[in-house]
């Protein structure tokens, strides 16, 4: 019962801890370039306050820059998507579909239940989706003030977070028993060294991959490469799903951008997989490193569940979060071992 008050509690406000998340995650992934301007005699509030101002200032950039574009040629692809659901609507109304279909040896009236009792509901239930999200993002509008309070606090946070990253490490330290210090030592720069690591190189990797898509796409002539670069970055955090998703919805797109089709589509399928190649052999050893070394069997079990509880966060946190796991169960079977070593010389 204590768990799951402490979950509720948690989940209630969940909102206000947001910031404070956010700005600690921020934070830790910075730390390490903290640490080296240290080295250079910075001081720790200086170099602190550098990088903060720093990231402000590629956030800026973005969002005078990049989101611009990327509203207009999302907004065009919702466009693009009602055209295309329009002429085959007209298709299947004028009778053209069921005509070609009765060349096939096709019953008209099998196709027609089919359309009504699986294609419609699946449409409408697509539609309605959609609607929703429209009006949770224009019903979120209302609570603008307060996102804008987060924008704010936000960077303080970070940086206050940063220059004394330190003593609030130490201080949490304290809380462990002396006779355990050490071994808690241990086991923190273990979880670091998986953490710290994944999170930085994801981040790198997937800034690099969401980049070179998007430039290559748009050379080839694909149309909203921007879009399709920026979602590619992101889903680049999802282990094989993200590559699958990015490569079916990139040639869907280059399906509809005019020219030579079909040179478009494979120049998309070979870009994502030379990306691919890329990640494996290159990025990932040298950027991210080993230290995950989770089996790709588990991965994907734990994409299942973690995505099925908590949806699309989920599959991003959920190559950190099974580390954690296995780092954890192996210090318990390393204890169990030691404790079974400990008796038998008793």
């Amino acid at each position: 019962s204590a768990i799951l008050f402490v979950l509720w509690f948690f989940n209630s406000i969940s909102g206000l801890l947001a910031p404070f998340v956010i700005a600690f995650l921020i934070a830790y992934i910075l730390n390490p370039l903290v640490v080296r301007l240290e080295q250079k005699r910075w001081p720790r509030w200086v170099s602190s306050l550098v990088l903060v101002f720093l990231s402000i200032a590629v956030v800026v950039t973005a969002l005078l820059f990049v989101v611009p574009v990327a509203v207009r040629q999302f907004e065009s692809i919702i466009n693009a998507i009602a055209d295309v659901t329009r002429s085959a609507s007209d298709f299947v109304v004028q009778g053209r579909l069921f005509e070609l279909l009765g060349r096939f040896g096709i019953s008209v009236d099998e196709a027609r239940q089919f359309i009504s009792e699986t294609i419609t509901p699946r449409i409408e239930s697509f539609l309605r989706t959609l609607f929703e999200g429209i009006f949770g993002f224009v019903s979120g509008v209302s609570s603008l003030a307060f996102h804008l309070i987060n924008v704010i606090i936000i960077p303080f946070l970070i940086f206050y977070i940063l220059k004394d990253f330190p003593d609030v490490t130490g201080r949490l330290s304290g809380f462990i028993p002396a006779q355990n210090k050490e071994r808690a030592g241990e086991i923190v720069a273990k979880i670091d060294k998986i953490l710290g690591k994944y999170f930085r190189g994801a981040v790198i990797v997937a800034a690099i991959q969401g980049t070179l898509s998007g430039v290559v796409l748009w050379i080839v002539g694909v149309d909203y490469a921007l879009v399709l670069g920026i979602m590619t970055g992101i889903l680049n955090f999802i282990p094989y799903i993200g590559l699958i998703t990015s490569l079916i919805v990139a040639s869907i797109v280059a399906l509809f951008s005019g020219g030579p089709v079909l040179a478009k589509v494979l120049s998309v399928i070979i870009l994502y997989l030379s990306q691919k190649l890329l990640e494996a052999t290159v990025l990932g050893p040298k950027i991210i490193g080993a230290e995950v070394g989770l089996h790709p069997v588990l991965l994907i079990l734990c994409l299942m569940v973690f995505g099925y509880f908590l949806g699309f966060i989920g599959l991003l946190i959920a190559v950190p979060a099974t580390a954690l796991i296995v780092a954890a169960v192996q210090e318990w079977e390393e204890r169990r071992s030691r404790n079974v070593v400990v008796r038998e010389e008793m």
